[in-house]
């Protein structure tokens, strides 16, 4: 039980890691890297003692008779079709949950002042550096220094390298802003 208890925790602990820190072009691929790796292994927790618990049933041994190897691979899949499944819902979950937060420090006190456009900057996030995710940086100055942070090329790919964009942040977390 203590593992069921353990995996749920680190599902959790992948979704807070998501929604509080996403929006943060500095932290992205740290992000993406460790979620993706703690809600596998979280789910691993929860699987193996859930199997176990069903040792005795007919399922389990339809799923695991060696003479039936290709449900076995079957339900291999399914588990890894779960597995795909899960992460997408916590990751857009806490995706939204990460929209809230934004909008709700971009309520209180804010900041405006000029960007100025970076150019495009791919970030990679798996170890073998197949997948990337490309962003639009830019670079603002705050009380705390420079920040450079990122937004989505599909809806910001007009702008030009150099070019001055107005944006709005929040004076508690300069890493949150928006686009005016």
């Amino acid at each position: 039980m203590k593992r069921i208890y353990f995996g749920v925790f680190l599902l959790l602990f992948a979704f807070l890691l998501i929604a509080l820190f996403v929006h943060n072009l500095d932290y992205w691929v740290a992000v993406k890297w460790w979620s993706l790796n703690t809600v596998t292994i979280g789910s691993l927790c929860i699987f193996f003692p859930v199997m176990e618990k069903f040792k005795t049933t007919y399922i389990y041994q339809i799923l695991f008779t060696p003479k039936k190897w290709y449900i076995s691979v079957l339900s291999l899949l399914a588990f890894i079709l779960s597995l795909t499944i899960l992460y997408m819902v916590i990751e857009k979950t806490a995706i939204s949950t990460n929209k809230a937060i934004q909008a709700y420090y971009l309520k209180g006190k804010v900041q405006g002042t000029r960007a100025r456009v970076v150019g495009i900057v791919n970030l990679r996030f798996t170890l073998k550096s197949t997948y990337h995710q490309p962003f639009m940086a830019i670079e603002y100055i705050t009380p705390d220094g420079v920040l450079r942070q990122g937004l989505d090329i599909k809806q910001f790919a007009h702008l030009k390298n150099g070019q001055l964009i107005d944006i709005v942040y929040s004076r508690d977390h300069p890493s949150i802003f928006k686009v005016e």
